[in-house]
């Protein structure tokens, strides 16, 4: 019998980083004269690349810079945030738990998400000490990133797991597309950066509210 294995994204699903990632933004356009930002208003912008989170955070206060303009403050925000990956981010309340009996219950477990690989690596050694898993991936150069399916496709190429045992657990219109691509089962969150409402309009999408709900469905998928 082949070895299940749960898949997760990082940010809004295993871990609130929301106030890290917006100390990062702030110091990005620290020039421009905003003062503090909420974290509603960055979390609204993530998920679509730092330099889209850029572009809506400093749209919602006045015109869009240069794309040269952007480059230079994605810059300026990755320095401050490889320095600074876990400030305030915290796993969400149940989830180290959950981890735990699942890796003690035999399922190999897996994180994937478009933050770069490093502060990936970073913040899941920090965050989840105790939890062992068999491949942590975030952005390369050499991988498209979600939802393109190869990402998830290097998880069953290494461990040769068919993709009727892989379940993916995420929270945005992002993982599902991911794991549709890649044609595997998907279960989504609605603790995390995106609106329930929004989730539960994918076709098909089976949501979870409470970490509970979360471990049942994952071990309701066959």
């Amino acid at each position: 019998m082949e070895r299940r294995m749960v898949i997760f994204d990082l940010d809004g699903t295993l871990v609130d980083t929301i106030a890290d990632i917006r100390l990062a933004v702030e110091s990005a356009v620290s020039d421009l004269g905003f003062g503090p930002l909420s974290d509603e208003l960055v979390m609204t912008h993530v998920g679509r690349g730092l330099a889209n989170t850029l572009r809506g955070v400093i749209a919602s206060f006045a015109p869009v810079p240069s794309s040269e303009d952007i480059d230079r403050r994605v810059e300026r925000l990755m320095d401050y945030y490889r320095q600074n990956p876990v400030v305030k981010s915290a796993p969400y309340d149940g989830i180290t738990a959950l981890l735990e009996r699942l890796d003690q219950g035999g399922v190999a477990l897996g994180v994937l998400s478009n933050k770069e690989d490093g502060l990936v690596k970073s913040i899941v050694a920090t965050l989840f000490p105790t939890v062992e898993f068999v491949l942590v991936r975030g952005m390369r150069a050499d991988i498209p990133r979600k939802p393109h399916p190869s990402t998830i496709g290097e998880f069953r190429d290494l461990f040769g797991t068919a993709s009727h045992t892989l379940i993916y657990v995420g929270d945005s219109e992002v993982d599902w597309q991911t794991a549709k691509a890649a044609s595997v089962p998907v279960i989504l969150v609605s603790w995390g950066f995106r609106p329930r409402e929004a989730l539960q309009a994918l076709d098909g999408v089976v949501l979870v509210d409470t970490v509970d709900e979360l471990e049942e469905a994952i071990n309701g998928v066959q």
